[in-house]
């Protein structure tokens, strides 16, 4: 290491110490352009790469270090969680695997070999791991987590509550185990309990969607559909490919009476992945809420028969949702015999159905016309209940 290059890497070192890891970052790199060989700075390099988000990158730096020293075992353990989050699971594996095999005791290993595992649907491989990393660690809330994650999915869903609740004790709004128990307590429809947990996980990580998926189920588990499927809606703002979102936004408008939106829905879901039977199933169940029976008949017979969406159905469905479209893009009263739109508190009233008779059998204006909504921020204030009221603006009546 030249001086200069020492120099840059010290400053680097005490930047990332101060947690200024940009600026870290351009010291660690400016280092090893003055030192391209030494392993050390291309080390911290490739750490501060992969804490920052750049996993192409860290990856490519990080298997060159392991090329060229098979035994660094820090480097090894790095290139696997890159890959972990890259979803290489098959060479993180490995690569966790080969540092366990001459370090046994390596926590990063463990925690990475155990969440490849469960990644991978194979819960029983991942307890060995953590219960040896338990023990090393037995207060650490992320690792407290993933053990009660594995319990909950090796059938030991008393002990897993009771782990994520350690662990919550000890870090009250860490994400996962915040996450991981509305899970475990939405299949035991403990709604009131998941709603406090998902309002808390979304204030602490409030771009990901699954809290607010969890929130939705749990609300609609109460019978607060409308809520529910605001919720939901939040929560495809924030991943707008998901097609379980797609699917549940689906059940919740048909369950709310709005039959084409259900349809559009469940369409937008199944064009994300053909070959997915939920997607399928919400459009048989929105078709034969129109009364459109054959059609419904048709695609859970292709369902069965692993045959898909047959073609004249999806023209159907699209001929019926286009109408709402076009219904619900008209200028406001056009057809409405008040002359205007109805806005409650909750939401803004649909748009009336279009006069002809193809839209839908039997299909009230509201199954026919696509909804006009207000853009509402997703937010959480308040307390308890409190908090739970105002879930994306709406003001709730009682969550008990």
């Amino acid at each position: 290491m030249t001086a200069n290059a020492r120099s840059a890497f010290e400053e680097g070192l005490a930047l990332e110490k101060s947690g200024e890891l940009d600026k870290a970052l351009v010291s660690y790199l400016r280092a090893q352009e003055m030192s391209p060989q030494d392993t050390e700075i291309a080390y911290r390099a490739a750490a501060a790469l992969l804490q920052a988000g750049y996993l192409e990158e860290a990856q490519s730096q990080l298997r060159r270090i392991v090329f060229t020293e098979p035994d660094n075992l820090d480097a090894r353990t790095s290139l696997g969680n890159c890959q972990l989050l890259l979803g290489d699971l098959e060479n993180a594996a490995q690569n966790f695997q080969d540092v366990l095999d001459r370090s046994p005791d390596n926590r990063n290993a463990l925690f990475g070999h155990a969440s490849v595992c469960l990644k991978e649907g194979r819960a029983e491989d991942a307890s060995p791991s953590v219960e040896r990393l338990t023990s090393l660690m037995p207060h650490s809330p992320a690792v407290l987590t993933l053990h009660a994650e594995t319990q909950a999915k090796t059938g030991q869903g008393a002990a897993a509550i009771a782990t994520y609740r350690k662990a919550l004790k000890a870090d009250p709004m860490q994400p996962g185990a915040l996450l991981g128990l509305s899970e475990v307590l939405l299949r035991r429809k403990r709604y009131d309990e998941v709603i406090e947990l998902t309002i808390r996980a979304n204030e602490s990580a409030p771009t990901d969607p699954l809290a607010l998926e969890l929130l939705s189920d749990a609300l609609a588990g109460k019978g607060e559909l409308q809520d529910a499927l605001l919720a939901a809606e939040a929560a495809l703002k924030l991943h707008p490919a998901s097609q379980s979102c797609l699917v549940r936004l689906s059940v919740l408008n048909r369950k709310l009476g709005h039959h084409v939106r259900a349809l559009d829905n469940a369409l937008k879901a199944h064009d994300l992945g053909k070959e997915a039977h939920d997607p399928l199933n919400a459009i048989g169940a929105a078709l034969a809420a129109l009364k459109y029976a054959d059609e419904a008949r048709s695609v859970l017979t292709g369902l069965t028969a692993g045959k898909g969406l047959d073609a004249h159905v999806r023209d159907t469905a699209r001929k019926l949702v286009s109408a709402a479209s076009l219904a619900s893009s008209q200028p406001e009263g056009a057809n409405s015999p008040a002359g205007k739109s109805v806005v409650s508190e909750r939401r803004v009233a649909p748009l009336q159905a279009p006069a002809e008779e193809t839209v839908a059998k039997g299909a009230s204006h509201q199954d026919a016309a696509l909804e006009t909504r207000q853009t509402n921020e997703t937010g959480f204030s308040g307390d308890g209940n409190e908090r739970a009221s105002s879930v994306l603006g709406l003001q709730r009546r009682d969550l008990t």
